[in-house]
């Protein structure tokens, strides 16, 4: 708030009516820690259904399934995760002869994301009806890793065009800075009159419009 407050309007009276700016900020940087969370809960899940399938493959019954591939979810993950918090109640819980399906259902009611809903919809599928559920399983993995496999290969092409975004919405003010630096005189008519902040305002505003357009349109839900 202090530099907009310098570099709009050169004067510290600006502040408290920029606040507000704040709370985008904010509402921006809790949206980027959200969506990175859900990305890691993502790379995760794909992970431990390569594992749960490759467990069964191996011989292993689904309750030993999820017991080992848990613990090989941890090797690769040392520092947590909301999919071994999870995986680590579900086998607590199962210790006291609760079903899979309905442990599964409370994960997929908690981290509401498409794979898990697919996944989880199938697996109890699977269950109800009596099927080969360790073939169903791992069906059903590998197919669910490939389309994140996918996404991610996309979200890599996209990543470039963020990357230019944020340079841009960086560009407007580097130049009023430079120009605050290197030719002042240019910017007196400006500041310190009610025609230069008026003029000013509009101009903050649409540099916001932009910044917030530009964002919406490299933010692509795939």
């Amino acid at each position: 708030m202090l530099v907009g407050a310098i570099l709009f309007y050169d004067s510290l009276v600006a502040v408290p009516f920029l606040c507000p700016l704040l709370w985008l900020w904010h509402r921006e940087r809790r949206e980027g820690r959200r969506k990175k969370e859900q990305a890691r809960l993502c790379w995760m899940f794909r992970e431990w259904i390569l594992l749960l399938s490759a467990s069964l493959s191996a011989g292993y019954s689904v309750e030993n399934a999820f017991r080992q591939s848990y613990r090989e979810l941890q090797l690769m993950f040392p520092k947590g995760g909301p999919m071994l918090n999870a995986l680590k109640d579900m086998l607590a819980r199962a210790e006291n002869n609760q079903g899979a399906e309905v442990m599964l259902k409370e994960f997929a009611a908690a981290y509401p994301l498409p794979e898990i809903r697919s996944f989880v919809d199938v697996f109890c599928a699977a269950k109800y009806s009596g099927g080969s559920l360790n073939l169903v399983i791992r069906s059903t993995a590998a197919q669910i890793a490939q389309i994140m496999d996918t996404r991610r290969e996309i979200e890599t092409m996209l990543s470039s065009r963020a990357y230019e975004q944020k340079i841009m919405s960086v560009m407007p003010a580097a130049i009023l800075l430079y120009l605050r630096v290197g030719s002042a005189e240019f910017l007196e008519g400006l500041y310190h009159c009610l025609p230069g902040a008026a003029v000013m305002t509009v101009c903050l505003i649409i540099y916001l419009a932009a910044y917030l357009l530009g964002k919406r349109l490299v933010d692509i839900e795939i």
